[in-house]
């Protein structure tokens, strides 16, 4: 909460301007409370809810305007209404699986885990025997999120088996596969919170979260280089958090990166390497990094990594000569 700080002494003139002000806020915040009772009652979505409230009133057992209702709610921002119109549909039909995931979410978006935990449960019992195939479902749904209560519950273990169900359902899930990884974190299992991080960027190589998690892992493994790519990539995913920026910063100056591995490539080409790479994550506009480092990985016999790097130059500087040749070097095999 915000400390008031008591009001200091004003002169006479200093009041009478505050009280100019006050009237002034006073008409500007009814004005803007007029305005958002008329945005409430204007907007596409409050004529749709009017609407399916109206219709509900004509009709109280029309349970799919009710669902239809219940999730306009949900997308206005108005939880606790949605809750009630789910709550309304589920005394009808306790079973209706649509309804206990609409409740179940709701709950934990108002950070109700063992709440949400109950719904999801019942969904999961409900679904558990269905032939559900891969792909969404609500059974790989209601996994994630009962994973994600009991995670918020600080019940590591069994919300690893819920993310793992999730998984056998759905393989390419990233935001399964990044839950499990903080639930193996949690449990001091290394190797499996590994395994996760690494399995997420495969399906989804710019989450930020993952990125930055790896690149702390490598960091402590002496990957610098490794390192500074994967915080590089979290910077530029979520370019409003700090945290992946100030690693970057920890690792230096670009150009004196850049300096050193022109220093190194011929003697220590591997180094040279490594300090060309990091220098173009903490400067990745810098063309002549990028072009170093499609050379080194071109000495390297690293044709994918060299054409990578290459292309990246091209994206900055169509038409740059020594990548434009460098492509066509690795595209030879020479």
């Amino acid at each position: 909460m915000l400390n008031i700080k008591q009001i200091r002494p004003l002169d006479a003139a200093i009041v009478g301007v505050l009280v100019l002000v006050i009237v002034l806020a006073g008409y500007i915040g009814y004005s803007i409370w007029a305005e958002n009772q008329w945005m409430k009652t204007s907007s596409p979505a409050a004529r749709e809810i009017a609407a399916l409230s109206a219709k509900i009133r004509r009709n109280p057992n029309d349970f799919d305007s009710r669902m239809r209702l219940a999730q306009a709610l949900a997308l206005a921002g108005r939880d606790n209404e949605a809750i009630e119109q789910y709550k309304a549909v589920l005394k009808a039909n306790k079973k209706y699986v649509p309804a206990l995931n609409g409740i179940g979410f709701e709950y934990l978006k108002q950070k109700q885990w063992k709440e949400g935990e109950g719904y999801f449960r019942k969904v999961v019992a409900l679904t558990e025997n269905e032939n559900a195939g891969t792909g969404p479902s609500p059974l790989e749904t209601a996994y994630f999120y009962l994973g994600t209560a009991l995670m918020e519950q600080r019940q590591y273990e069994d919300a690893a088996g819920y993310f793992k169900a999730a998984l056998r359902l759905r393989r390419d899930s990233s935001d399964s596969s990044y839950a499990l990884a903080v639930c193996y974190l949690k449990l001091g299992i290394m190797d499996g919170y590994e395994q996760s991080l690494v399995y997420t960027l495969q399906f989804d190589p710019n989450m930020p979260e993952a990125n930055y998690d790896y690149a702390m892992l490598l960091l402590k493994k002496k990957d610098i280089a490794g390192a500074a790519e994967h915080f590089r990539r979290s910077a530029d995913a979520a370019p409003d958090v700090d945290k992946p920026q100030v690693e970057l910063s920890k690792l230096g100056n670009a150009k004196e990166r850049l300096a050193k591995a022109v220093q190194l490539k011929a003697s220590n080409p591997a180094n040279a390497l490594v300090e060309a790479r990091i220098a173009s994550a903490l400067d990745p506009r810098s063309v002549e990094a990028l072009v170093l480092v499609g050379e080194l990985y071109e000495a390297q016999k690293q044709p994918d990594k060299a054409s990578a790097a290459y292309d990246k130059v091209l994206t900055l500087d169509p038409g740059n000569a020594a990548a434009t040749a460098g492509l066509k070097r690795v595209g030879s095999g020479s």
